[in-house]
């Protein structure tokens, strides 16, 4: 049971932790953190997927069913923290919804990057 509790859910729970504590702790909606909100979009996927693909390296982490809990709590994580970081940008404009819509692309794409070459790495 305890290698379950360790995984990729546990990360995107602290990501999504760390970012309500940033809007709480900046009282936003702050016109000086909208650039910080919008890119979110950009920094998420490519800091986020390595991490969890890191998740095969930790020998407490069980392994058989992890790149779909990989596939499933990035997708779910992602929403979560881009929607909450992007409901605190000062102007809820066209910009937001694109920015939602990139970072969700742009996981999808780092994911399907990062399976390729976990299965190259797998069976090399």
């Amino acid at each position: 049971m305890p290698t379950l509790l360790l995984g990729p859910e546990l990360l995107w729970l602290l990501f999504l932790l760390s970012i309500k504590g940033l809007i709480r702790y900046t009282r936003s909606p702050r016109k000086q953190m909208d650039r910080l909100w919008i890119s979110l979009a950009n920094f998420v996927p490519f800091i986020a997927v390595p991490m969890t693909f890191a998740f095969y390296h930790f020998p407490g982490v069980e392994h058989s069913w992890l790149l779909l809990r990989i596939w499933v709590s990035c997708l779910f994580g992602a929403h979560y923290v881009l929607n909450t970081g992007l409901a605190a940008h000062s102007e809820q404009g066209p910009g937001v919804g694109t920015a939602y819509i990139f970072g969700m692309i742009m996981m999808i794409v780092m994911l399907a990057a990062g399976t390729v070459v976990w299965a190259v790495m797998r069976f090399w």
